[in-house]
């Protein structure tokens, strides 16, 4: 029957690998496409920019010449006017040798002016010159600006668009700085420079001043007048490009400045001429992949819809041959099932136990007399009860034959099972299979049986723990095989859900042990043996305690102190939790009147299991404490977790809201160490998020050791969460955390839980060697 149904499904798998390989041509195809015009978008923009970048360096080092050359004409007026020669004959020559300079006025110290080499010039130094003049007092020839321009509301600006001033302070005879020289440049000679560089349609060169006011414009055909402001201005020293705009206009800006001059070259271009010859080509290369694109899918059409013809016609044929094999495999079941009706069991088919054992003597002695190896597995299902419980008798039935139908198919030859009652099954493997063997079938049934099951309208999840024990090592008759594998499936259940154990005479003595406290904890709770330890919260800001969170102890009268790792699941196991959390919550509350009688108004933490918190009555328990022990609430804070939410979503939600609203603390424990989110935090009613300590161990000194951590706790400031973090144990790690924002913070470092008559000691010790530090 599987060999006829390969045909249909090999079809079937070859369409998928059509279909899957057609699609990632597709996505190479267009995955290439965005990568090629990303690399070529970036080579464009890139090398335009080195080419303005360059062009404006040779541009600033031009203008540098002619201040240069500036410099030098107010050297040679300096050195005429020492030397007692004519200023005027001598300034008219160097002009009339030079093109770019048009004009040349000296101004004393005050601004008046002392020549000019042509009339209608400046009648005195604007205010703000002066001041630049000033500024350099002490020195002799300081180097030429172009200086600022003048606001508006201070008048019209004194010189033409095409000349551009260039202010040179003079030497005195005296070496001092008392006089200055005003060079003015002639724009149009200046732009007739550049005239043959190929700027584009949209490219232009600008010329700002030491503020970023515009002093000349111009492209490839001359001049610009009244073009439109380009933001933001560049920043000054050095070089660079950046984006600049103009209205809704993109441009890419280089520029170099030269402060030491007063002034900044910046070469623009609009981005879509830049880009033109790119897009070009864009619009090209999309057509192509469009037309491939569709080329690939026609041809994955056409062959799917020819295997999908053949794929019909096979499944016609298996059909046919399936219905025979199903009427030859119904009479054949029928037969069986009336010949094995005494034997078996009624709701899952299986063996009872009273044929079960039988059988398997018999198998017992002939793989005994084969010197082969006998397993027994005995499974129990998780949580089988509550499932029965909730959905009732009838899904409960249905999962047992389900997981009796899963069973069955995983047999081999020689392989029996049976259903001993309620949830439990017994499977026997026989055959010759090695131990490792076994264990390689023992992880697919725990596989299969962990599987979903839909029951009429439900899907229900459960999973096997499941004991195993081997012939001959753990016993040599079947009794004793079922017994200890029985005792390795309660090892395995205290493991966790969907595990498996082999059976180890230690099992023995821990079963006992667990019995023993599972029995006496009725007794334990009537008796008072619980007690709470204390343990600190410490406010980084201040170093000062803040808080202790309270844990629960056993002081059992034979074994001692018992710590919670070994009590806490026989509690939830046997129902004694909702009983142990009251308990705690009323040792807190009486603890803390007691340390207000004695002037100790500190805060205690305790944490809440998710049955507790499940309970309708629950806020009201805690706030009947509260009022019997005469505790304000603000001195108590419950810690919770997200599964314990998750629980029972709205009547947790409600009860913590309550319970909040009087004043009692609500902080999120074990941040970290699950599933719990940023996304569902925000709808929780709390106010303090616990790192958990497994990501606190992994600090130390540096700020790059746990990004988590960090992120965690800027985030938890976001939603208005204090933070806190749990095991802090090492200098380094209160280093980091003190660092990174945290506000409290609890571990080994400061004390371990101490009993609540060592708490009044420990404040003082605390606070001498706070005091000792500052």
């Amino acid at each position: 029957m599987t060999s006829q149904s390969n045909p249909p499904a090999s079809i079937g798998l070859v369409q998928r690998a059509i279909v899957v390989l057609g699609g990632l041509i597709v996505l190479f195809l267009w995955v290439m496409f965005y990568y090629h015009n990303e690399q070529i978008h970036e080579e464009r923009l890139t090398a335009e920019a080195a080419e303005h970048l360059n062009l404006a360096i040779i541009i600033a080092e031009n203008l540098r010449q002619m201040a240069d050359r500036a410099k030098a004409a107010g050297s040679i007026y300096s050195s005429e006017r020492q030397q007692g020669g004519d200023v005027a004959e001598r300034v008219s020559r160097l002009l009339a040798g030079d093109p770019v300079f048009n004009r040349l006025s000296v101004f004393d110290e005050r601004g008046q002016p002392l020549f000019a080499s042509h009339d209608g010039g400046l009648e005195r130094l604007p205010p703000a010159w002066l001041e630049r003049l000033q500024g350099t007092a002490g020195t002799t020839v300081d180097e030429p600006v172009i200086p600022l321009a003048l606001n508006a509301d201070r008048g019209r600006w004194p010189f033409p668009n095409w000349r551009l001033p260039l202010l040179v302070p003079l030497a005195g005879s005296d070496g001092q700085s008392g006089q200055a020289m005003l060079v003015e440049m002639d724009i149009g000679y200046l732009v007739s420079l550049y005239h043959a560089i190929d700027l584009g349609q949209t490219g232009f060169i600008q010329l700002l001043d030491a503020s970023g006011r515009e002093r000349m414009r111009a492209d490839s055909s001359g001049v610009i007048l009244g073009g439109e402001v380009l933001t933001p201005a560049p920043a000054h020293g050095g070089g660079a490009v950046y984006t600049s705009r103009a209205g809704s206009t993109l441009y890419q800006s280089a520029f170099h400045s030269m402060p030491q001059h007063g002034f900044t070259v910046v070469i623009s271009k609009q981005y879509g001429e830049i880009l033109q010859s790119f897009r070009a080509g864009q619009a090209r290369q999309l057509l192509f992949n469009g037309i491939m694109t569709l080329a690939v899918l026609v041809g994955v059409f056409w062959m799917v819809r020819m295997l999908r013809g053949q794929q019909v016609a096979l499944h016609t044929l298996q059909q046919s041959q399936e219905e025979n094999q199903q009427l030859i495999a119904r009479l054949e079941s029928e037969h069986e099932r009336s010949s094995r009706a005494a034997s078996t069991d009624h709701l899952s088919g299986l063996f009872n136990r009273r044929q079960f054992i039988e059988v398997a003597s018999q198998k017992l002695v002939e793989q005994r007399s084969r010197r082969r190896l006998l397993a027994v597995l005995f499974i129990d299902l998780d949580r089988f009860k509550s499932i029965n419980d909730t959905l009732g008798h009838r899904i409960g039935d249905l999962l047992l034959q389900a997981v009796a139908g899963r069973i069955t198919r995983l047999l081999e030859p020689g392989d029996e099972a049976a259903r001993f009652g309620g949830d439990e099954f017994v499977v026997l493997l026989a055959g010759s299979r090695t131990e490792q063997q076994i264990i390689a079938w023992v992880d697919q049934l725990t596989q299969r049986l962990s599987a979903p099951y839909q029951l009429e309208d439900s899907e229900v999840n459960t999973s096997p723990s499941i004991g195993i024990s081997i012939c001959p090592r753990d016993g040599g008759d079947v009794d004793s095989l079922i017994r200890h594998a029985d005792a390795a499936m309660y090892s395995a259940k205290r493991a966790g859900r969907g595990q498996y154990r082999f059976f180890d005479p230690s099992l023995n003595v821990a079963d006992v042990q667990e019995f023993y406290l599972e029995q006496a904890f009725g007794e334990a709770l009537n008796s008072h043996q619980f007690v709470l330890h204390f343990q600190p919260q410490v406010d980084l800001d201040s170093m000062s305690i803040v808080g202790y969170e309270a844990l629960v102890r056993w002081e059992h009268p034979e074994y001692g102190l018992i710590y919670p790792d070994r009590f806490i699941a026989i509690a939830e196991r046997s129902g004694f939790i909702i009983r142990l959390g009251e308990e705690v919550i009323a040792l807190a509350c009486r603890q803390l009147a007691a340390w207000g009688d004695e002037g100790l108004d500190t805060r205690v933490a305790v944490n809440v299991s998710a049955l507790q918190l499940s309970q309708p009555q629950f806020s009201e328990m805690v706030l009947r404490q509260l009022a019997e022990a005469g505790v304000e609430p603000w001195r108590m804070e419950l810690e919770i977790t997200e599964t314990a939410i998750l629980e029972r979503e709205s009547l947790a939600i409600a009860s913590l809201e309550t319970l909040r609203a009087v004043g009692v603390g609500v902080s999120l424990d074990d941040f970290g160490k699950g599933y719990a989110g940023f996304a569902h935090l925000q709808s929780l009613p709390v106010s303090k998020l616990k790192i958990d300590r497994s990501l606190i161990a992994q600090l130390s000194n540096s700020h790059d050791d746990s990004l988590i951590v960090s992120s965690t706790i800027i985030l938890a400031k976001r939603l208005s969460l204090q933070v806190v973090a749990e095991g802090v144990e090492t200098p380094e790690q209160l280093v980091y955390l003190r660092l990174a924002g945290c506000d409290l913070v609890q571990g080994y470092h400061f004390s371990r839980p101490m009993p609540a008559e060592q708490v009044a000691e420990f404040e003082s010790g605390f606070q001498a060697a706070k005091v000792s530090a500052e």
